[in-house]
């Protein structure tokens, strides 16, 4: 039986930090994702704290891409702050200044749609056509990230599910490699581009992969490729 006590741990937040929040609408998914931002830095006694994807999904229960879409919606509002960390997660922190944040627009409510039904009765819909079973889309997945280099794999797979999510999989491990070098391609063969891309396309809700905007990445990329070409004749050189 739970019973909760102070004595086990508490979390120290300012009462006007703590009626703020009562005061914003925030959906659910990103709620949830707040406030466990609030546990890994107030419940610790710090300002901010590196946080792994992979403790939010344990935590909250919620897909990876999930969290994504959460954290960009709640850097959106300017509720929290975030820093690029390093491979084990980013550095988040929330932002105090609350009249600084944006809250969500108020739901309208829509009129209910009027069904006409002709005295011959509705037409009968088409029949779907061929959809991929759960089976396939798990084997397209695990036989795509077989195929790709192991520091890819982590990487690719966030975009296979988030793919998934949207029930837009590919037909076959043929096209998900198609979408794999274009990742590739699209990044310079950068690991931290790559990961900014999909989480730029799943925060945005795109159906693909695209270049990253208003980024910095362009005007290094030509420097990172002259050296990675280096340091591949090299490696070359030394195996021979």
């Amino acid at each position: 039986m739970a019973s909760p006590q102070t004595e086990n741990g508490y979390i120290k937040i300012a009462t006007e930090l703590f009626e703020a929040f009562c005061k914003i609408r925030i959906n659910g998914e990103a709620r949830q994702v707040l406030d466990f931002i609030i546990r890994k830095t107030y419940g610790w006694n710090k300002k901010k704290d590196a946080i792994a994807l992979s403790q939010f999904v344990k935590i909250t229960g919620i897909r990876k891409t999930g969290i994504i879409k959460a954290i960009k919606k709640l850097e959106s509002m300017n509720i929290i702050v975030t820093q690029k960390g390093n491979e084990y997660g980013n550095i988040y922190c929330i932002n105090k200044k609350y009249k600084e944040w944006k809250p969500l627009p108020k739901k309208v409510t829509l009129p209910k749609k009027v069904t006409v039904v002709t005295q011959k009765g509705n037409k009968s819909l088409p029949k779907k056509g061929h959809t991929i079973t759960n089976y396939t889309k798990d084997t397209i997945t695990k036989d795509t990230i077989n195929e790709l280099p192991f520091e890819w794999k982590t990487i690719f797979k966030l975009w296979l599910e988030y793919k998934t999510d949207r029930k837009e999989m590919y037909r076959d491990k043929k096209w998900a490699l198609i979408a794999y070098r274009k990742l590739v391609k699209l990044s310079s063969n950068n690991l931290q581009v790559a990961k900014d891309i999909i989480e730029q396309s799943i925060s945005s809700n795109y159906a693909g992969l695209f270049a990253l905007k208003n980024n910095n990445f362009d005007k290094n990329s030509k420097a990172e490729r002259t050296i990675e070409n280096a340091r591949r004749a090299i490696e070359k050189i030394n195996n021979n």
